[in-house]
């Protein structure tokens, strides 16, 4: 009888142990979210006129398409980590397309642009060629998306970090510098780059937007910023036109 009860209790200890055991979870690892930061919405206002842009993304950072509160729409197309294609449209409409053309280095050696601005019906087409004079001097001609035709020759200097910091456009030089701080747009996959040879990408003018930093000065103008924790500007103020851009971010 003895044997039995202490065999009953042992067994009722076993018993509790495993249900003990079995109650103990494993912590579970925190997820980490790699997603880096990024731009969600901007709020541009340009002499009392609010344009507001909403950004959208898919594998990470690439950027899918930027949507204007008007209606106009800029969509992305990539091949790799490269954006090839941007295309604006509206109500259903293409009204531009440019198709971006790379150097094995990574940057941009043409832009093809096909432009519905005029007319629905009749495309003015026309490509404008890159020279890589080296990785921080290119040269080219602008166009009008208007008209196709050739408006100016531009030289275009560049620092270490991408930042234009000297343009010589029409044979009116335009100086900047830059800020140690993020720009908005540094994790978009391939998306600034497009800025070294394009003026407005995204709907937006690409002053100092081809670089890492954000600009300060541009021969007399001065920009002003607000910026975040993570050293991400939330506010540019100009000095020159009084534009105020406004900026959300993802995290």
């Amino acid at each position: 009888m003895k044997k039995f009860i202490i065999a009953f209790i042992a067994l009722a200890i076993t018993s509790s142990c495993n249900s003990s055991n079995d109650d103990i979870s494993t912590p579970s690892q925190p997820v980490v979210n790699t997603t880096p930061i990024l731009p969600t919405t901007v709020s541009d206002n340009l002499s009392g006129t609010l344009y507001n842009y909403k950004y959208s993304y898919y594998d990470g950072n690439k950027i899918k398409e930027i949507v204007q509160d008007n209606g106009v729409k800029y969509t992305y197309t990539y091949s790799g980590n490269n954006i090839i294609k941007e295309q604006t449209t509206f109500s259903g409409q293409s009204k531009l397309i440019k198709e971006f053309s790379y150097a094995s280095s990574g940057m941009i050696t043409s832009v093809k642009v096909t432009s519905n601005l005029t007319s629905p019906t009749t495309a003015i087409v026309y490509t404008k060629d890159i020279q890589i004079l080296d990785n921080k001097h290119i040269k080219y001609d602008e166009y009008s998306p208007i008209s196709g035709n050739v408006v100016s020759s531009v030289e275009a200097y560049f620092d270490n970090n991408g930042n234009l910091i000297k343009k010589v456009d029409g044979g009116i030089e335009i100086n900047s510098t830059f800020d140690t701080k993020s720009n908005p747009f540094n994790n978009i996959m391939g998306y600034k780059i497009l800025n070294m040879v394009e003026d407005s990408i995204g709907g937006l003018i690409g002053e100092g937007m081809a670089g890492s930093n954000n600009i300060l000065t541009m021969n007399s103008a001065t920009y002003t910023y607000i910026y975040n924790s993570n050293g991400y500007p939330t506010r540019m103020t100009s000095s020159s036109t009084g534009r105020i851009t406004s900026y959300t971010y993802n995290k």
